[in-house]
């Protein structure tokens, strides 16, 4: 009865605390079903005639929602998958605004998957956008980052078969050229890396409408801070990748020489890797790319025969075009000043106090660099059902390392 009579105080106490922890356990106040929300997938943002901030954004339609029953179509029944609409404002906040205010059900801008940039507004600046996104919690900071030449509006309701979501299919055209190139993947987390680092030269993918009307990538937006200031095509991105260090998975394509005309030579590189040496000296600067890669061969002209000399012509061959590559995109980033290559980056991590002398005078210094490209490729293997290295080559007793060198 004693111990009863001592516990019972105890019991009291617990009760207590486990009923007025019911109060403060969090509940679901502000709870909201997805059919009292507009899912936004994309943001389109312009500059008007008038200066005045015109926002698209695009809607999932909640009356059409795409499922594997329709079939791959980019339509269910006769309702669009999704739903376009434009506002204008004097800001970002105060057009996405006027989407709560005339559009039934509130805005949900956590699914957003990327933000289009008009090119009027790209090169009038984005630092007021880049702020707005980074400051506002409701975004995710892997949504893409890309610039159009063409309107906005139109991009975003242009076909992208079979993907039935517009913004869909435009990311995963960018996803499928990041497997090359990393850095066509412009998140916003790494465009804002790039922003804020020594040589603030961020780059977006470049997004256009081609004859039939449909988004393809035509290569990159490159800036200057937060201005941008020029475009490479698809052809210069791949001495970009060069410059900047590793890729993967890119195809050399090299024309037929003397008889027989071929569809060409194509040599894939399996992955490369860029070492950046820099040496300043007596106020200049002089700076050493070299690449080391590794290749397999795709395609052979018809008329040619792969031995053992064959392989050292294409070893050669290879090197000489990421050279060239290399060099013509240097030449146009050094003509716009914009070190896009992230020298200054990359400077900064190797000398630091060398970096605090030039940085102040960065942009007029860059262009004045001397650099000197060099690359090495070795073939690995063939993809050759006939005239295999591993059967030219073995008649010499060498391997195709040995070959190589």
């Amino acid at each position: 009865m004693m111990r009863e009579a001592r516990w019972a105080p105890r019991r009291a106490v617990v009760i207590v605390k486990v009923v007025l922890s019911a109060f403060l356990l969090p509940g679901c106040y502000d709870i909201r079903e997805v059919d009292d929300m507009n899912l936004v997938l994309a943001l389109g943002i312009d500059e008007t005639r008038d200066h005045h901030v015109s926002v698209t954004a695009e809607f999932v339609n909640p009356a059409s929602t795409p499922s594997s029953s329709d079939g791959g179509s980019s339509s269910s029944g006769s309702r669009q998958p999704v739903i376009v609409r434009q506002e204008t404002g004097i800001s970002i906040e105060d057009a996405i605004g006027k989407f709560e205010r005339e559009i039934p059900h509130s805005v949900y801008l956590a699914q957003n998957m990327l933000v289009l940039f008009g090119e009027t507004y790209a090169r009038n600046g984005i630092d007021r956008a880049l702020d707005y996104f980074e400051r506002d919690r409701a975004f995710r900071r892997n949504q893409l980052f890309l610039v159009t030449p063409d309107s906005v509006t139109d991009v975003l309701s242009a076909s992208v078969d079979p993907e039935p979501l517009n913004a869909l299919g435009i990311r995963e055209l960018v996803e499928q050229s990041s497997t090359e190139l990393r850095f066509v993947q412009s998140e916003q987390q790494h465009v804002m890396e790039e922003y804020l680092s020594p040589s603030q030269a961020p780059v977006m993918a470049l997004i256009g409408l081609n004859q039939s009307g449909h988004p393809v990538l035509q290569g990159v937006a490159i800036f200057r801070a937060d201005h941008m200031v020029d475009t490479l095509s698809v052809d210069e991105m791949q001495g970009l990748g060069w410059l900047l260090g590793r890729t993967r998975q890119i195809a050399l394509r090299m024309p037929c020489t003397g008889a027989g005309d071929g569809t060409g030579t194509t040599i894939r590189i399996l992955g490369s890797k860029t070492r950046f040496y820099a040496r300043p000296d007596r106020g200049n600067l002089s700076v050493h790319l070299h690449v080391d890669a590794r290749a397999e061969i795709e395609q052979l002209c018809p008329h040619e025969k792969l031995d053992d000399v064959k392989l050292k012509q294409l070893n050669i061959m290879a090197s000489s075009e990421i050279e060239r590559s290399m060099r013509n995109a240097l030449l146009k980033l050094q003509e716009d000043d914009v070190d896009v290559c992230q020298f200054g980056k990359r400077i900064f991590l190797q000398s630091p106090d060398y970096w605090r002398k030039v940085s102040p005078t960065w942009l007029s210094f860059f262009p004045k660099i001397s650099v000197e490209c060099r690359a090495n490729v070795q073939i690995v293997r063939a993809n050759l059902s006939l005239n295999t290295p591993e059967s030219t080559v073995s008649r010499s007793g060498k391997t195709t390392a040995e070959v190589a060198q």
